[in-house]
């Protein structure tokens, strides 16, 4: 079952592949060339501005034209024909035989029906103990480039203690100890019990395997199979730049599921409209009051960076960036302070339908982190490294039961020009919860006028070594925090508009 979501990275990559095409054609053309260069020579540094406007105009364009066709409707259609005559091949590498049918197809949801006819276990089991060693290889090396890494600021130093560096250096010596007890989820287990039955002589574990598979874990095994080829089919879906939900299912249980995935996607269609007519006006938007708070007169000057001023780098992938109509103090009140309740009423409980909220104080200066102006004798320095813990449950899906988020924000940067947010959530009741830790960061920096940009940017965690279905699972991350993301920034601009 795979339902297919708007992603910008498709439109991205078919302006890269266009822009590319559209550079080998004005190389081979000699004659446009040199009348470029003449037009440069004549007009100087004039024509360099209009040729950078025109360009960037041009491709404004040509991104809306491309939104108009990339749509997740047409996405699912391209994606169920080349999963239906690429996962044959796949599987047939693996050893594995199968029969396989587009079954259903409505909208950006398809179904795939898969028939598992014969295993040639020998070399299901060698590709299987080949991916086992290779996921292990890598995530052994990834943990070891982020020790090495330091923790450094902008200007090249080292906050940690060497204390502090022995101690992270002892806890990796300790991780990668349990790591060789530890498996991340039931089908890893699997994994290693394929891998470790390749060591032995075929006379014997092909045998096992054959009476495992008839006897006791037949439906089991037919999941694990097609589950491993979920990191392939990510991998190739995510250099189309496409996202999307993936479910492998039990036939006895597809039509339920099925029932469910159609409700969700009229649902999710319902709120478009509205959000649709809430924009054209025709719909009353909903606000509960001015609870981005009072406006704040310094924000209505200029902003520049201080000297020493060095931009908090991105995390892996950055997935939303927003121009916002609100001054810099007033919202950095409104997310940070003790007394508001923009993020948790408007936010949290309004707009993304979250229950069981709590919130609980910083850690330290609790009531001075987010005022306007920070009274005297405190450092604003001293508000970095602030931590406020906060949970609360997440509504159900087609592909995910409702499920509690536990949280931890910490403040990385705090100014009058910049404010960095780090969080690391936990949620370990979705399918390989307790795997994975997902970090998200907010960077919020002052323009001046009334006005800020935001930056928001996610990274994946994998603690114990990414499980097989990492890819999915980080996929699944980048769709939910840029949603996340969309609506807080809606949000932020939804009241702007109401109380200015």
């Amino acid at each position: 079952n795979v339902v297919v979501m708007n992603s910008i990275d498709v439109i991205n990559n078919e302006l890269k592949r266009l822009a590319k095409t559209r550079w080998e054609n004005t190389q081979k053309d000699g004659a446009l060339i040199e009348k470029q260069q003449q037009l440069q020579n004549n007009s100087g540094e004039a024509f360099e501005w209009f040729r950078a406007v025109a360009q960037l105009k041009i491709v404004q364009l040509a991104g809306l034209a491309l939104q108009s066709d990339f749509t997740p409707r047409r996405i699912a259609v391209q994606l169920s024909n080349d999963l239906y005559r690429l996962l044959g091949p796949t599987l047939m590498a693996r050893g594995v035989t199968i029969q396989t049918e587009i079954e259903y197809r409505q909208g950006a949801y398809f179904v795939l029906a898969v028939n598992i006819e014969r295993i040639d276990w020998r070399l299901f089991m060698r590709h299987t103990n080949q991916e086992v060693h290779e996921r292990r290889r890598r995530w052994k090396e990834s943990r070891s480039d982020a020790v090495s890494k330091p923790l450094a600021h902008h200007d090249g130093g080292d906050p940690r203690s060497e204390n502090d560096q022995r101690e992270r250096k002892m806890g990796w010596r300790m991780l990668r100890f349990m790591h060789r007890f530890y498996l991340p989820s039931f089908y890893d287990c699997i994994g290693m019990c394929l891998a470790g039955l390749y060591h032995i002589h075929w006379i014997v574990s092909v045998p096992i395997c054959v009476v495992i598979y008839y006897l006791f874990l037949g439906q089991v095994m037919k999941r694990y199979v097609l589950t491993s080829t979920t990191d392939d089919i990510f991998k190739y879906v995510e250099k189309k730049g496409m996202e999307m939900n993936l479910s492998v299912t039990d036939a006895k249980e597809q039509a339920s599921f099925m029932l469910a995935a159609l409700r969700e996607m009229r649902k999710d269609e319902k709120a478009r409209k509205k959000k649709k007519a809430e924009a054209e006006g025709d719909e009353e938007v909903t606000i509960i009051g001015p609870l981005l708070g009072p406006a704040c007169k310094e924000d209505k000057d200029g902003a520049s960076p201080p000297p020493d001023f060095g931009p908090p780098d991105n995390l892996e992938d950055v997935n939303f960036e927003m121009d916002v109509p609100v001054g810099y103090r007033r919202l950095r009140w409104a997310v940070l302070h003790k007394d508001s309740d923009f993020m948790e009423l408007a936010v949290m409980k309004t707009e993304s339908k979250h229950e069981n909220i709590t919130i609980d104080s910083w850690s330290k200066h609790n009531d001075e982190i987010g005022l306007h102006k920070t009274p005297d004798g405190i450092d604003e320095a001293d508000f970095v490294g602030a931590t406020i813990e906060s949970s609360y449950l997440m509504p159900s899906s087609a592909f995910v039961k409702a499920n509690m988020a536990y949280e931890t924000a910490t403040i990385a940067q705090y100014s009058d020009y910049c404010l960095c947010i780090k969080k690391a959530t936990q949620t370990p009741d979705v399918p390989y919860g307790g795997t994975f830790i997902a970090h998200t960061q907010i960077v919020i920096t002052n323009t001046g006028n009334n006005t800020c940009k935001i930056v928001c940017s996610v990274e994946a965690e994998f603690p114990n070594g990414p499980p097989m279905v990492g890819r999915q699972i980080k996929s699944g991350m980048r769709a939910g925090t840029a949603d996340a993301f969309v609506i807080f920034g809606e949000t932020i601009c939804k009241y702007a508009d109401e109380y200015p």
